[in-house]
């Protein structure tokens, strides 16, 4: 068991770096095992979560300090027993590594609801001042023409509910949800999943599958999501494929469709300044706003994950929804978000004025998720506003 934890949390170490690593647990390992007996987790505050609690249930433990002293028998009966206690033992820090993760969703939920109250959204609305912020955020909210159900996936025998986001791990959740229902389908054909596993096609409302759940979704840094869904859709992407032939047009501003095929590629700055004059209520989902989207001033997710975190993010879920214990392999468990560079690159061919009128729409997104733009305004030596 203890060779087995190790592996595990060394699992991403190499050479030298990972010998260390595995030397620190090592040593950590032995630490906990001489402070065991007054150790304690305390487990009850930690548990509770903003008022939702995981579907499967959170840890939980007892405080060593109120155990008994036990007799000599006792002790001699543990003696001959070691390997069940370094098992417990590991068990003990592994719930006290799961408590860490509660509480950084617990701050990523804190965030979303902060941001909602500020400006008014969902169920957190509030009568916002003419003219401002919050005035403009709830009406494009109030605008927005897709419900909440539009926008998830639903896996009822594993009590899964997920909303995917273009550019942000959604064709890897969509195999996920194929392989679950014993499905196995070509790339070209993932796009079918948000039909195949809707709340319609479970029969089922968006108030039942929330409650018997395993709410979440994963997101990215706005602005490299949005590069990246450049890149595919309009720099890579075939002139007949569905996302360029519908849009290319009205970016290039074009007369009409049948030009797209003759005509030149739209730049990034093109696309950019499409954005900046289309009301955001009618962007595609490949670069609608995440607040929106996913509806998350409305509903209440149990886990938010992060490109940035992904692989602990995934480990989690999996942990929780039984995936783990299936032996049911996460295809993006080494996967980092390396985008950060490359946007930049793409956003070197913007003016200030466009960043800032990016960042309006997507400022919410920002605040909600912990993401920072100042990266994109050193570009032009000028701060966020």
């Amino acid at each position: 068991m203890l060779a087995m934890m190790m592996k595990r949390w060394s699992r991403a170490s190499r050479g030298c770096c990972g010998c260390l690593i595995t030397v620190g647990l090592t040593a950590g390992f032995l630490f906990i095992i001489i402070t065991y007996e007054t150790s304690s987790p305390d487990a009850t505050n930690e548990t509770k979560w903003l008022k939702r609690r995981l579907a499967k249930g959170e840890p939980s433990g007892e405080d060593a300090r109120n155990t008994p002293v036990p007799t000599r028998e006792q002790k001699r009966k543990s003696d001959n027993d070691f390997n069940q206690k370094i098992e417990e033992i590991g068990f003990s820090l592994v719930h006290k590594i799961k408590f860490s993760r509660l509480d950084l969703y617990k701050e990523r939920k804190q965030m979303i609801k902060s941001t909602c109250m500020k400006y008014g959204l969902g169920k957190f609305h509030s009568e916002p001042s003419v003219g401002s912020e919050s005035s403009e955020y709830q009406s494009i909210e109030a605008n927005f023409p897709w419900p909440p159900e539009k926008s998830l996936m639903y896996q009822n025998t594993w009590h899964l509910l997920y909303c995917w986001i273009h550019k942000v791990a959604s064709s890897s959740w969509s195999k996920v949800f194929f392989y679950l229902k014993g499905t196995d389908v070509p790339a070209s054909r993932l796009h079918e999943a948000a039909q195949k596993f809707s709340l319609s096609s479970a029969n089922t409302d968006l108030e039942t599958s929330i409650a018997n759940s395993l709410v979440f979704t994963i997101v990215r840094h706005p602005f490299e999501r949005l590069a990246s869904a450049y890149r595919d859709k309009f720099e890579l992407a075939k002139k007949y494929a569905y996302i360029y032939s519908h849009f290319a047009n009205k970016i290039l501003n074009l007369s009409s469709p049948l030009l797209v095929n003759k005509h030149r590629r739209p730049t990034f700055s093109e696309f950019v300044d499409y954005l900046l004059r289309v009301p955001v209520e009618r962007f595609n989902d490949h670069w609608v706003p995440y607040y929106l989207h996913c509806h998350v001033c409305e509903i209440e997710y149990d886990i938010i994950g992060k490109m940035e975190t992904i692989a602990e993010d995934m480990d989690f879920i999996a942990d929780e929804s039984g995936l783990a214990a299936a032996n049911i392999s996460l295809p993006w468990a080494n996967r980092r978000s390396s985008g950060h560079k490359a946007s930049l690159d793409y956003f070197k061919g913007l003016s200030l004025a466009q960043v800032k009128g990016l960042y309006a729409i997507y400022k919410p997104d920002f605040e909600m998720f912990g993401y920072q733009a100042d990266s994109y305004f050193q570009l032009f030596e000028a701060k966020v506003p």
